[in-house]
């Protein structure tokens, strides 16, 4: 469990780590990323884990495929679905 801060919202704080991760490479692109991973490892809220990954997102860190989940970004241009 990695302990977070009372002075910041848990959400950033998730965002923060995670984005320490993908940049230093210990998440690769097309890593997944779980929000039952990120309630588990950072004992946060189901709402907290959504604005993480959402969080996540917008800043295009992650991509989200419906009925696949989130991965690390980029993504790709390709679907061959």
């Amino acid at each position: 469990m990695i302990e977070l801060r009372a002075d910041l919202p848990k959400w950033q704080q998730v965002v923060k780590v995670i984005r320490t991760r993908i940049e230093t490479g210990e998440l690769p692109p097309g890593g997944k990323i779980t929000e039952r991973g990120l309630i588990e490892e950072f004992e946060v809220a189901g709402g907290t884990a959504r604005k993480a990954i959402k969080a996540l997102r917008e800043a295009g860190l992650i991509y989200t495929r419906v009925n696949l989940g989130s991965f690390v970004g980029p993504e790709p241009d390709d679907d061959d679905s």
